[in-house]
């Protein structure tokens, strides 16, 4: 979590209620010579393994089942069938343990649900409801540092003020950074004799002592209840460069014991790590602990106009076919270990939608994630093109999820922590679930689609990249092959021209997926007729 001190403001507009999405629109392949759609019958398939279709979740602004205006994890279980709906099999929350703020990012007990979500008990509904699902479920995990008001550091500034050397208090003071001296990044300790606390990101979150063994005992111990008692499925690893603040091989060095704690609880927890670099190489660099993913930042909101991704659509290059196999084949160069985890935008940058502009970009945008290797992670309301009004407010990146049309409805989230009711609707552009499920052009039914046509072509998130000849110099080809079988992957990134594909060009291949920005794709006679800003699966 990239901090600056947060200061509350009031969310933006009231929303609305849950829906089942049974009957939701869905764009089919098409039909081959026979007239029969290729994948006839053919289900969203989970792999049991960890390359998912992640959701990221702030709990606070989902879905409220409490009818007290805030988001809690009762309503994360009554969307389940939603997120299955729209092919996610995996849910990453943001923090859900007990805290001072909105957002979590301090906790003040490691082993107890924030009482505004609800309890321990459902939590573990709501793993359980998940993983009935095919679901997994991971947590945010924040161990550089904790609350103030945690009773770690209420126990270690009292030794600290009393002079107290042994007893319980004073075992507490190896959690924490103490020094005599002002340090960079060190805050002054309240009603003591001159001692300052290592605080790097704000004085209310105190950085725990990350060499003591003391403080990795007690994180073991919340990895242990959170994978095993609560069956939680994994972490998202908070602000994993800052461990060792401007030291690589020690934040490494340490997310190395981090991973092998974790998996010797639960072998096949998934760990993705928080490391906001700016290049390819920086991020690659901490694939080196083994944990298994660290976000892409390279291709999201969060890399500014230094994104290939980004520049494909809003500003596309002369050869913009070509660019995507490169860009595709450079990810695999540089990222030759674990699992790519790529995103647009999350609670952090601006929205996926502010970074895309214009409705077609937005979905094309989602198209291009959804080929990618690895687990890809899409931030709640992405998949209705919701924005943020101002990209350096962190409450305008975190505004509530727009169920319905209706704004009084069951479910809506309405209500800030402290007060105040949401009054603004320039978040919500496009519309409610509610009316883009009836739209089959729509946002939420391009996305849909999507993450389903990663579920049905499993290559895709898992197949090793070669590149194969293209009929045009607007569409990348590239083949994907993993576990034996292989998928050819062809995307037209011009807005205007519509190719011929003859389908033997590329073997006894048929045609198993299309995603459509504009028209639909269409086989006739053996040949493909891909559509401008349109993918296509052939297998």
């Amino acid at each position: 979590m990239k901090r600056t001190k947060i200061f509350f403001a009031a969310f933006a507009l009231l929303l609305s209620a849950a829906f089942a999405l049974a009957g939701c629109g869905e764009t089919e392949a098409p039909p081959d010579d026979t007239g029969k759609t290729p994948d006839d019958g053919q289900q969203n398939v989970v792999i049991d393994d960890n390359y998912r279709n992640y959701y990221e979740i702030f709990v606070r602004s989902f879905y409220d089942s409490g009818d007290d205006g805030i988001g809690d994890l009762k309503g994360v279980i009554h969307q389940l069938d939603y997120l299955k709906e729209m092919g996610f099999n995996g849910i990453w929350l943001m923090p859900i343990m007990e805290s001072s703020t909105y957002h979590g990012y301090d906790v003040t007990d490691y082993y107890k649900v924030e009482r505004d979500y609800g309890t321990n008990e459902d939590f573990k509904e709501l793993t359980t409801e998940a993983h009935k699902r095919g679901i997994k479920v991971i947590i945010d995990m924040v161990i550089n540092h904790s609350s103030s008001t945690n009773a770690w550091f209420k126990k270690a500034t009292t030794a600290l003020k009393n002079g107290e050397t042994e007893g319980e208090n004073a075992k507490y003071l190896d959690y924490y950074n103490f020094s005599k001296s002002a340090l960079s990044g060190y805050r002054p300790v309240s009603g003591s004799d001159g001692w300052y606390y290592e605080a790097q990101f704000d004085t209310i979150m105190p950085d725990l002592n990350l060499d003591s063994e003391a403080v990795k005992a007690e994180i073991e111990n919340v990895f242990d209840f959170w994978l095993t008692d609560m069956d939680c499925d994994g972490f998202r690893l908070d602000a994993v460069t800052s461990y060792y603040t401007g030291n690589v091989s020690k934040n490494v060095e340490f997310l190395s014991w981090v991973n092998e704690t974790a998996k010797s609880i639960k072998e096949d927890a998934y760990i993705v790590g928080e490391a906001w670099e700016g290049t390819d190489g920086q991020i690659r660099s901490y694939y080196n602990s083994g944990c298994d993913s660290f976000f892409l930042f390279t291709v999201s909101a969060g890399n500014g106009g230094v994104n290939e991704l980004k520049q494909l659509l809003v500003s596309p290059y002369k050869n913009p076919g070509e660019k995507f196999e490169n860009f595709m084949l450079m990810k695999q160069r540089t990222f030759d270990t674990g699992i790519l985890a790529p995103f647009l935008g999350n609670h952090d940058t601006a929205r996926a939608a502010n970074m895309l502009g214009a409705e077609q970009n937005i979905k094309m945008g989602a198209g291009i994630l959804s080929v990618m290797n690895g687990c890809t992670f899409v931030y709640y309301g992405d998949e209705i093109g919701m924005t943020c009004t101002d990209s350096s407010n962190d409450y305008t990146k975190r505004v509530p999820m727009k169920w319905t049309e209706d704004a009084m409805s069951e479910g809506q989230v309405y209500k800030s922590p402290t007060a105040g009711f949401i009054v603004s609707d320039t978040s919500y552009s496009f519309g409610s679930v509610e009316y883009q499920r009836e739209d089959q052009g729509s946002i939420l039914n391009y996305y849909k689609q999507a993450m389903g046509m990663r579920l049905r072509n499993p290559e895709i998130a898992r197949g090793t990249i070669e590149k194969v000849d293209s009929v045009s110099p607007y569409v990348g080809a590239i083949k994907k092959t993993w576990n034996g079988k292989s998928v050819i992957i062809l995307v037209n990134l011009s807005k205007e021209e519509a190719y011929q594909v003859k389908l033997s060009d590329y073997g006894n291949v048929k045609v198993a997926d299309t995603l459509n920005v504009f028209d639909g794709s269409a086989v006739k006679s053996g040949v493909l007729t891909l559509q401008p800003y349109s993918i296509a699966v052939l297998r």
